[in-house]
């Protein structure tokens, strides 16, 4: 979830005019997000802005000066850019006060308690962070219609406008939400994490059904896979439409008890039978991933020590591969075989021929999942994503929580 950001300063800094030498911009700074809510304070004021920031300024001697009009801001003693301040007088507290809460409660699962929390902060100031958390709590409740909504509302600006949507967008093509796109070329975009496109290449075929001519830009480790789907290609090209990966559960309509759950990505046969032939001897055969990639404060906490992992499980005379690219020096340290995988079509062909695999919320479970692993695995928190409540995705995948 989406933490408040919080910035302190000074009245007297906050206010200086640009100097006459200020240059990089033309003929003033840029403008950042506006200040929508602010609040006088016993040591100053502070305000809201719109994507959530809480903008905090002190006042010089104990002065309390009035709310300006505008604010400068600085980075480090340089200029950076303008906020407007247009807000209304609002409970700054009562807002960090409901943030807050609803950050606690759906951490703890209480989700119910959390979206009337959200609704609370959201009511006082609707800002891009607290509208981003009701999205998270909406999805965990399964309400993935009013979950979507949202979400995709906040991915349209920063700072959860996505890289390759920002690029899309300036190159001139629309956003798809949900016209008919027959005969139009549709760019699909990997916007999110390596699992979340694994999930939602199920979803290439329904696009082509309604006629889209679909593209995919997906990074190189995934490019082999989804060449199973559609035309693979390598940045943003001309296009009528695109969308993310995830946006298509919005604009599909998709709902939990309606996701096609065949397996959908298929192993190359040579690549299995190279890995299978590379084994010296029958023994049991078991994979595991214990870390993330990129890790996002605030992120369900998915990651587990690979000591930890092994210990959950009786692996006793079991040959133990890593599904993964890093950690190779802490799979060596504890007899683990880590691999050099050209990409992930290389990694669900080892997969293929492995009789379990034990993972974390991570990319190589969805592709466990996608490929039809009769034997899998996945370690949870007790705080975990939205994607596993109901197990919806890869139902034949067992759930394990920690």
């Amino acid at each position: 979830m989406a933490a408040p950001l919080v910035r302190r300063g000074r009245v007297a800094d906050a206010v200086v005019e640009v100097a006459p030498t200020w240059s990089g911009w033309g003929d003033s700074p840029p403008d950042l997000e506006p200040i929508v809510g602010t609040e006088v304070t016993d040591y100053g004021w502070r305000g809201i802005t719109g994507d959530g920031e809480i903008i905090e300024s002190r006042s010089k001697n104990g002065e309390r000066p009035s709310v300006p009009e505008s604010i400068m801001v600085y980075s480090e003693n340089r200029l950076i850019g303008r906020r407007e301040v247009r807000g209304e007088v609002v409970d700054v507290s009562a807002y960090l006060g409901h943030f807050q809460r609803s950050v606690v409660l759906h951490r703890e699962n209480k989700n119910h308690e959390a979206l009337l929390a959200s609704d609370a902060a959201i009511a006082i100031a609707p800002t891009l962070r607290a509208r981003f958390n009701r999205a998270m709590v909406y999805l965990a409740l399964g309400c993935w219609r009013e979950g979507f909504e949202e979400f995709e509302y906040c991915e349209r600006h920063s700072p959860f406008l996505r890289p390759l949507s920002k690029a899309a967008i300036e190159r001139g093509i629309k956003p798809w939400r949900g016209e008919n796109f027959f005969g139009k070329r549709l760019l699909l975009l990997h916007d999110h994490g390596l699992g979340d496109a694994v999930m939602m290449l199920r979803y290439v075929s329904v696009l082509k059904i309604l006629g889209a001519d679909v593209k995919i830009v997906v990074p190189i480790e995934l490019a082999r896979i989804a060449a199973q789907f559609a035309d693979v290609v390598p940045g943003i090209i001309d296009a009528d439409y695109f969308v993310s990966f995830l946006q298509l559960l919005r604009w599909l309509k998709v709902h939990p008890c309606d996701v096609p759950t065949r397996t959908y990505v298929h192993v190359d046969p040579l690549l299995a039978s190279e890995w299978r032939d590379s084994f010296s001897f029958d023994r049991r055969r078991v994979g595991v991933a214990w870390s993330v990639g990129k890790f996002h404060d605030g992120d369900y906490p998915r990651a587990l020590a690979l000591e930890a992992l092994l210990a959950r499980f009786d692996l006793a005379g079991t040959e133990v591969h890593s599904v993964q690219i890093q950690g190779r020096k802490e799979a060596e340290t504890l007899g683990v075989i880590a691999h050099d995988f050209v990409d992930l079509a290389d990694c669900a062909a080892l997969m293929s021929v492995l009789d379990e695999i034990i993972s974390v919320d991570t990319a190589a479970i969805h592709l466990a999942g996608a490929i039809g692993h009769p034997n899998a695995t996945v370690v949870l928190s007790a705080w975990h994503s939205w994607r596993w409540n109901g197990n919806p995705f890869y139902p034949a995948v067992r759930m394990m929580e920690i």
